[in-house]
């Protein structure tokens, strides 16, 4: 039963950082008791969480209609402040992802994440995604041609 509350908290995003909350370390409790499900959530802007309501009304939802027969409590806890230890090594992973090895070297060093997330939307904003995908593919056909001018798996012949 744990493992169809975690395949179902999977699927809530954090709606600003584009990881899901369980593997981004912000359900720290689940406890399954007779017919009772109590799930307590932290965030990682705390009490400046904007969204925090939000977030817990989606994991009550989805956790009351997955298990209707059940009695579903999420607490929301603004007094444990999140870091990056408390994700899971799938959500590390994402973070590095989205925001890079450095980031993540620097929430391992105490930086606040909503610093990075300010980071990166600046970047964003300056992102072009059409000259992305332009050097992207560029990159990708000079690899290849290297590989196969290298490897010479095609010939042509004539007839």
């Amino acid at each position: 039963m744990k493992d169809k509350i975690v395949e179902i908290l999977r699927q809530i995003y954090d709606p600003e950082i584009p990881i899901n909350i369980y593997d981004l370390g912000l359900v720290r409790e689940i406890r399954i008791e007779g017919k009772r499900i109590f799930v307590r959530l932290i965030f990682t802007a705390n009490k400046g969480c904007t969204v925090a309501d939000l977030v817990a009304v989606q994991v009550k939802y989805k956790l009351m209609k997955a298990f209707s027969d059940y009695n579903v409590e999420v607490k929301s806890d603004f007094n444990e402040e999140w870091n990056i230890s408390y994700a899971t090594e799938a959500g590390r992973l994402m973070l590095e992802e989205i925001y890079g090895k450095d980031a993540v070297e620097m929430l391992v060093n105490k930086t606040r994440i909503e610093e990075l997330v300010s980071i990166n939307k600046f970047k964003l904003e300056n992102f072009d995604p059409r000259e992305y995908m332009r050097k992207a593919v560029e990159e990708r056909y000079k690899k290849f041609r290297e590989w196969y001018d290298k490897n010479k798996i095609l010939t042509s012949y004539t007839e």
